[in-house]
């Protein structure tokens, strides 16, 4: 799941490198099949779902003419992807899947928790510690270290008052983004959009925002559009020419 998330975080930025950048787009087109490929071949759902909105957000963003590629390339998976692959496809949609319905019962577990605990949840790193406690009846695992869903597992963990600091870091950041959007750097600030939508898309069934690999890359690519900014302008740069 770490591999799969760093690859739809990579992929998110090609694409908006591919689409929004004014220059050096070809080494992003170039790598983006082989990260497509990849990313489909780890059978990571999550991945899957996130990518698919990351990629759309950028559609939408450039024209949203565009989002009609998605359910081509969600055809070609299905007619032309080998059996394991579209099995696995298939499976994102079936609730009686075992993974799929092991995450409702945590779902269920999670509301309880957080309504025992509203204010400081259980403490870090504590939910593989009270599940057994608050397990559903209808769940699979007896024991899981976290609720595979960021915005529940921050709450029950660390409480409501964690959980909206961490909404607020979210919406100042996308605020920040579609501000910067046509900056000089237009393909940093939508890879920003682009990658926060596939971490919340992929955060619904995958605790993505605790796994260190992956909250490390994407910190680095939503803290670029504002190093960006900070950089030395260029002398051809737009910004040189209409300060002189």
């Amino acid at each position: 799941m770490t591999y799969s998330g760093l690859l739809m975080l990579v992929a998110c930025a090609a694409v908006a490198r591919v689409m929004f950048a004014k220059h050096h787009r070809a080494w992003a087109a170039a790598v983006l099949p082989g990260l497509v490929l990849a990313l489909l071949f780890t059978f990571t759902r999550s991945a899957w779902v996130g990518a698919f909105v990351g990629i759309g957000i950028l559609f939408l963003l450039r024209d949203f003419r565009l989002l009609v590629l998605l359910p081509i390339v969600f055809g070609a998976m299905i007619l032309l992807g080998p059996p394991q692959l579209t099995a696995r496809l298939y499976s994102t949609f079936n609730l009686k899947d075992p993974s799929n319905a092991d995450r409702v019962a945590m779902m269920r577990s999670g509301f309880h928790i957080i309504k025992d605990d509203p204010l400081t949840g259980v403490g870090p790193n504590m939910i593989i510690q009270v599940y057994p406690h608050y397990r559903d009846p209808l769940a699979v695992n007896q024991r899981n270290p976290h609720l595979h869903n960021v915005p529940l597992q921050i709450a029950a963990e660390r409480g409501l008052p964690a959980l909206a600091v961490w909404v607020w870091f979210i919406v100042t950041l996308l605020r920040d983004f579609f501000r910067r959007r046509h900056a000089d750097y237009p393909s940093l600030s939508n890879a920003g959009i682009a990658v926060i939508g596939a971490m919340l898309a992929a955060g619904l069934f995958e605790y993505n925002f605790g796994d260190s690999e992956f909250l490390m890359l994407f910190l680095v690519l939503v803290t670029l559009p504002y190093a960006a900014e900070r950089a030395p302008v260029a002398a051809d740069s737009p910004s040189a020419h209409a300060a002189h």
